[in-house]
């Protein structure tokens, strides 16, 4: 979330506010074309239309960038040299536009340290109400730990009964023996009189130094009170000295009549016993505690975090599972998997030479060698030299400087809850703070619904509650909004990288929509990303709230039931890319479906569906992936003991749905992909492993991208075996992780068209008598590029204080190349005036070019035949993104894809949400391009929650009923119809709306038609 108050010193507020409008005039951004637009303040405003048509040039990348813009100028020229200054966008002028907070995809933190709690602020309002209002216990004996002050120990003094006897004192140990004497000297000089040592009372004088034990602990005495007599002065003057000359800690000893624990006997009469400190004391264990701030109940902070584990609640360790994959193996046949490698295969050398000496059997199975005969391949033989398993990881440990090395370090690891701190993070004093019973760590463990009810019944002190009225009041305001949202089941301490994409994206909005602030701007992109539709109801009474607030609210959306709560819908349009840009409707919702010239008009209405029916599905006998035992996550079967059997059908398009939280992401992304990608791929590893060396194998680890990257001790969740795998030949995940973040990179470059562009440019009879090579005909090479803006094509100016200047390079006029390169022809068109064609204008100029076309053809297969082949990466939308990404792997590009993955060989291609910002136009093209896929034999499993995604599906795997522990169950399987008519189903009753409002459309269109 990013929050950009827009203030303007040359606006005139009076006159905008009257008119009760954000006025927008001639914007240009990207594709816009010189748009004006009016919007109404304190309403809810959806922006939709096709992928890549406008929406969010407008909203982000005008709106809420002239919002930063102005913000960051409202700052003093001091202050604003130490900020990131901001280009201002391509508009004319907009005019009322309030304070602004934007809610993107964009810089979500995949951390192991960032948690529900962490990213929601909730963590810093409890570490503050702990701080504040929690109470500080011993750890080990379990008693109140309190800080005393010289006031509160005067006043104890000042209580006690009238007549009663009191001391008070400090306690020192005396030294050796030949140092007592100097030690009662000391004291002497500072003027104390009287100690009691032994239980009885003594003076302090060189005879007594002469009787006084050598490293006994005794009172000196520093003053000697009678309750009752009103000397509130002399109380708190003995209770300074005491305090002083005991280094923070004193001894209150008050005479009594009966002997108990805390009384001991002076002079053979009991004195009751009292401990003070200023200090966080255990007055019985003598242990002393940290005061209680904010950092100390951080793990972010090495003021909190476990020392062990660093604050990230686990440690990562050698696993044997990993190092010994087959324990039927046994050490001559390579059992210790990193030991097969020829850059490493003299350790099992060095093993196999000495095992004869230490009877250890090298034919036999590692599985039944003894206890004794592992420790020595794990632990080794010092004497020998060999330093076993233990002894090759730390020298790998030594070198991990080394980027291959480092990989293949972290294939033989993985996590193990911390036992220092049993995964709480934190350390013994922070989790000594607790706050009625409970401390942070176990508060955070709770789930969301069970946090706010705790906190709500929670019995506080008077003191406490006033303390912490104002974190209390925000923590129930975010709590709520996370349980209003559907995700109450999840966890405070969860971390955000195993969420699923919905569940993220309503844990990122919570700082947002659980505010108070009022008449802001508030710009969301796709909030109801990841969302079922049974979730999204719950979503948009957020976002309404927000606006009943008075706010005015703006979404880039393609959700039905977000469109029909707005107040107002603009559709830009007609098309994507160059065809776009332009308002085509704007208005009340209702009247959209009237509008012939808007496409979302037109599924609204109904005059476009999903067509599929029962009759064009197809069939699911092709064969079959069958999942037994998954069991990981909240994963389970019909019993609680049993885990998940579930069968995958291939060579058709499976969907798996279920509402956020149900299980989804756990068993297709976490359990069935790595588990088929490790089935498939291990062969091809294990080859790399043995014909190459350690840096090879490894590196093709490092170059996997997105979700592909496995992380230390990444792997499938708990299961028990994963049938019909050699069915396929190739398991393709397609993830929602950016392409690029560089505006070098773009679609021409990332499906390696520019490659064979190059080389038709570096084959004309221009460039031969040049000298010219493919590689000058790239803008990121010396030799070509113009060296003035180093192929960027624009030039930063540096105005210190002022917001940098970007102009077009005077060089080259922003073509990038150098004038001998772009003379170079082909066709009448040079290397720049292609990079400005789109991706449909390139396919047909590069006719007689098949290896150009062969690139540009997936392009065009997902549907962006409409974008520009040089435009920057960093611009494209999600849904332009991923699609992008699918063109590139079905050009069989992916890093470690089989040779021709994307064409004959049988894929599984697993998709993560693929419907992301697409237009309903764009979703039914998608499937078509699904289609094309499965007509040449591949298969398609999409985690999706789209309904006409799910309309045009051949089967559904629907999980649920509910979130969390309600769900990880099959709840109903099938084609949509079957799905549609299961009454206990969520998404059956979605679909069962959906087919409803489809049939009575086309029957109303028929009717129609036969009127006409």
């Amino acid at each position: 979330m990013s929050t950009a108050p827009t203030e303007s010193l040359e606006e005139t507020p009076a006159e905008t506010d009257a008119a009760g409008v954000i006025r927008v005039v001639g914007a240009e951004t990207h594709n816009l074309r010189e748009v004006d637009l009016d919007l109404p303040r304190g309403k809810l405003i959806v922006f939709c239309g096709a992928s890549g048509s406008g929406k969010t040039s407008m909203a982000i990348d005008t709106l809420y960038a002239e919002g930063q813009r102005r913000y960051i100028e409202s700052f003093s020229a001091y202050t604003r040299q130490f900020l990131d200054q901001l280009d201002k966008p391509a508009v004319e002028r907009i005019e009322g536009l309030p304070p602004a907070v934007a809610v993107t995809h964009k810089n979500a933190s995949r951390s192991n340290r960032a948690t529900v709690a962490t990213a929601t602020e909730i963590a810093d309002h409890l570490r503050l109400l702990f701080a504040r209002a929690g109470v500080t216990y011993c750890t080990e004996c379990g008693k109140e730990v309190r800080q005393d002050s010289v006031e509160s120990i005067a006043a104890s003094l000042a209580a006690a009964p009238e007549g009663v006897r009191q001391m008070v004192g400090f306690f020192r140990k005396l030294p050796e023996r030949a140092r007592v004497a100097d030690a009662v000297a000391e004291l002497i000089e500072r003027g104390f009189v009287r100690t009691v040592c032994e239980g009885q009372t003594l003076p302090l004088d060189a005879e007594a130094a002469k009787t006084l034990p050598a490293g006994a602990e005794m009172i000196v005495v520093v003053d000697r009170l009678t309750g009752g007599q009103g000397a509130e002065g002399r109380a708190t003057e003995s209770v300074e000295s005491a305090l002083d000359a005991g280094e923070g800690a004193c001894v209150v000893l008050s005479q009594s009549e009966e002997r108990s624990a805390e009384s001991i006997e002076i002079d053979g009469r009991p004195w009751r016993v009292a401990r003070h400190s200023t200090r966080l004391e255990c007055p019985d264990c003598a242990r002393t505690f940290a005061r209680p701030e904010p950092q100390l109940l951080n793990f972010n902070s090495p003021l909190g975090a476990c020392e062990t584990c660093e604050g990230f609640g686990s440690v990562v360790e050698t696993d044997m599972d990993l190092v010994v994959p087959d324990r039927s193996k046994s050490l001559r046949a390579g059992a210790v998997a990193p030991w097969n490698t020829p850059a490493y295969a003299h350790e099992l050398e060095e093993l196999l030479a000495l095992a004869a000496d230490y009877d250890l059997p090298v034919d036999t199975p590692f599985e039944e060698l003894t206890d004794e005969q592992v420790r020595l391949v794990v632990e080794g033989v010092p004497a020998r030299e060999f330093g076993g398993l233990n002894g090759f990881f730390r020298w790998l440990e030594r070198r991990k400087y080394k980027m291959h090395l480092r990989v293949f370090l972290s294939r033989w690891r993985s996590y193990r809850l911390c036992e220092a701190c049993g995964g709480a993070r934190l350390r013994d004093e922070a989790l000594a703070v607790r706050l009625a019973g409970k401390n942070i760590a176990e508060l955070c463990a709770m789930k969301v619904a069970d946090a706010e009810r705790w906190l709500a019944e929670a019995e506080f002190s008077d003191h406490q509650r006033a303390v912490g009225r104002l974190m209390l009041e925000e923590l129930a305001a975010r709590l709520d909004y996370l349980r209003g949202v559907g995700v109450g089941y999840l966890t405070l301490d969860r971390s955000l990288r195993t969420l699923s994409t919905g569940e993220a994206q309503r844990v990122a909005m919570t700082s947002t929509l659980g505010s108070s602030l009022v008449d802001m701007l508030y710009v969301l992109d796709e909030p109801s990303v990841g969302l079922h539709p049974a979730d999204v109801d719950a979503l948009s009474g957020a976002i309404a709230r927000l606006r009943d607030r008075g706010n005015t609210v703006v979404c880039v959306e393609h959700e039905e039931e977000v469109l029909r709560r707005a107040d107002q819908v603009v559709e830009f349009g007609p098309r994507a890319g160059l065809d776009g840009g332009e308002v085509v409707f704007q208005g009340p919702p209702n009247e959209i479906v009237g509008c012939r010239e808007s496409r979302t008009g037109d599924w609204l209405a109904g005059r476009r569906a999903v067509r599929a029916t029962a009759d064009t599905r197809r069939p699911t006998d092709q064969g079959k992936l069958t999942l037994l035992g998954a069991r990981g996550a909240n994963l389970r079967g019909a019993e609680p003991e049993t885990g998940l059997d579930i069968e995958f059908p291939l060579g058709v398009l499976t969907v798996v749905t279920g509402v956020s939280g149900a299980g989804k992401s756990s068993l297709v992304l976490r359990t069935l992909y790595p588990a088929l990608e490790r089935m498939l791929h291990s062969s091809a590893k294990e080859s790399a492993a043995k014909n190459g060396s350690a840096k090879s194998a490894s590196s093709n680890s490092a170059t996997k991208s997105g979700n592909e990257a496995s992380t230390v001790g990444d792997g499938p969740l708990a299961h028990d075996d994963l049938l019909g795998a050699k069915l396929l030949d190739d398991v393709v995940l397609i993830d929602q992780q950016p392409i690029g973040r560089s505006p070098r990179s773009n679609p021409v470059t990332y499906i390696k068209a520019f490659d064979p562009i190059r080389a038709v440019f570096a084959d004309q009879p221009d460039a031969k008598s040049r000298g010219l090579k493919a590689s000058h005909f790239s803008f990121n090479l010396e030799g070509g590029r113009c060296d003035a803006c180093q192929g960027a094509g624009f030039l930063e100016i540096d105005m210190q204080f002022m917001a940098d200047v970007y102009m077009k390079c005077r060089e080259c006029d922003g073509r990038r190349y150098r004038p001998e390169v772009l003379a170079v022809k082909y066709r009448n068109r040079n290397i720049a005036e292609v990079l400005d064609m789109t991706a449909h204008e390139a396919f047909r100029f590069f006719r007689g070019c098949p290896k150009v076309q062969a690139r540009l053809t997936r392009l065009l297969d997902v549907g962006l035949d409409y974008l520009q082949l040089g435009q920057p990466a960093n611009t494209l939308s999600g849904g332009e993104a991923q699609r992008l990404k699918l063109a590139a792997h079905l050009s069989g590009d992916r890093p470690g894809a089989k040779k021709g993955g994307g064409k004959s060989a049988k894929t599984l291609f697993v998709l993560d949400e693929p419907t992301t910002g697409l237009h309903f136009t764009d979703v039914m093209q998608l499937v078509d391009c699904f289609g094309a896929l499965l007509d040449v034999g591949h298969s398609l499993l999409v985690v999706e929650h789209n309904v006409p995604m799910m309309m045009a599906a051949d089967w559904i795997i629907d999980l649920g009923p509910g979130a969390s522990d309600d769900g990880g169950r099959v709840v109903v399987k099938g084609t949509p119809e079957t799905v549609a008519a299961c009454e206990q189903s969520a998404t059956g009753q979605a679909l069962a709306e959906a087919f409803a409002r489809r049939d009575a459309a086309m029957a109303a269109l028929d009717e129609e038609e036969e009127e006409d």
